[in-house]
């Protein structure tokens, strides 16, 4: 009888573990253009921060 619910806590464990992966793996995949966007408009930010910063007008 032990055998069979450690085969079972085993395979439940497998499951969640694969769940979890693709989860991640499916949030990353549809997440990277909101990343890639993001990354944009944080360079585009900072470069204006030193467009100002170096500006000749006071």
């Amino acid at each position: 009888m032990k055998a069979g619910l450690r085969a079972r806590a085993r395979g439940q464990a497998m499951v969640e573990y694969s769940v979890v992966t693709a989860a991640l793996f499916g949030f990353t995949v549809l997440g990277w253009p909101f990343l890639v966007q993001l990354l944009n408009g944080l360079h585009r930010y900072y470069q204006s921060i030193y467009y100002i910063i170096q500006s000749p007008i006071p």
